[in-house]
């Protein structure tokens, strides 16, 4: 196996130890309150990474729905459906592919799900489109987006520690990055262009919280996923592991022995096609 097949490997249990239960819980919170589920016909969950809410869906409603979930990693699908033969679950089904490049017929599906909260936010247009054109005419579609204002705590330190370092010429790049999100008014009114009918919306804070400076730098769902975005806007690996050191030391000064806290807005956007 070559380095990018392990890499690919270990970023899937990765994602399935440690980033699904976290980061998926508040989003599958608002779809069991905000989406009616069909008791037959046909479901597509799109970016269903390993799989566990397309299994457990598949479980709790019984052989009369036929679930598909689509992830553009192959890897994490093969441990989806090693979820789904451990439950010995015949109507569910996992295959390749991307939220906004579906590979699927248009009016296919009696519910579509978008799971976008980690999803260029750029792409969500096309996002929106995709999800309304597989679906049935008439069908609910619903899309699961982190919106503006998440990650505040950390973009008021991010910001105290390039003043700090003197490194305020990045604080242009630093504003962008905090406006790069929607909010849940400009989601609806993408999924309103898109064609979406009857579009609503609803919006709950979520916390992770974390016992430290390190734990919050070292984990893996900060670490891998959004670290590397954030730290782009850095020119030399010196500023870059100079920034990371200050603000290690902002934030354990800050918090002291309360730890720290981050926040996100996590949204759904639920319409009808």
């Amino acid at each position: 196996m070559n380095g990018d097949e392990d890499a690919a490997r270990e970023e899937a249990f990765i994602y399935d130890l440690y980033i699904a239960p976290v980061w998926r819980e508040p989003f599958n919170e608002l779809l069991d309150q905000e989406v009616e589920l069909p008791t037959e016909g046909r479901m597509l969950e799109v970016g269903c990474g390993t799989g566990g809410y397309a299994v457990e869906l598949s479980a709790r409603v019984g052989p009369k729905l036929s679930v598909i979930g689509v992830d553009p990693s192959e890897h994490r699908l093969m441990l989806a459906r090693a979820k789904a033969d451990l439950r010995r679950l015949e109507t569910v089904e996992f295959r390749t592919g991307n939220l906004d490049q579906l590979k699927l017929e248009s009016d296919e599906f009696d519910l579509v799900i978008g799971d976008a909260s980690m999803w260029p936010p750029d792409d969500l247009p096309q996002v929106f489109s995709e999800l309304k054109r597989v679906a049935n005419h008439g069908a609910t579609v619903a899309l699961l987006a982190t919106t503006r204002g998440s990650f505040d705590e950390f973009f008021s330190i991010f910001w105290e520690t390039l003043h700090a370092l003197e490194l305020d010429r990045y604080t242009p790049a630093l504003e962008t990055a905090i406006q790069a999100r929607p909010t849940p008014t400009e989601a609806k009114e993408i999924a309103v262009d898109s064609k979406w009918r009857n579009v609503r919306s609803e919006t709950v804070k979520h916390h992770f919280d974390f016992e430290d400076a390190n734990a919050f730098l070292t984990s893996p769902l900060f670490q891998r996923y959004f670290f590397p975005e954030w730290l782009e806007m850095f020119e030399t690996e010196g500023e870059r592991q100079a920034f990371l050191q200050k603000l290690e030391e902002i934030i354990q000064n800050d918090s002291g022995d309360t730890g720290f806290e981050v926040s996100i807005k996590a949204t759904i956007i639920v319409g009808r096609k």
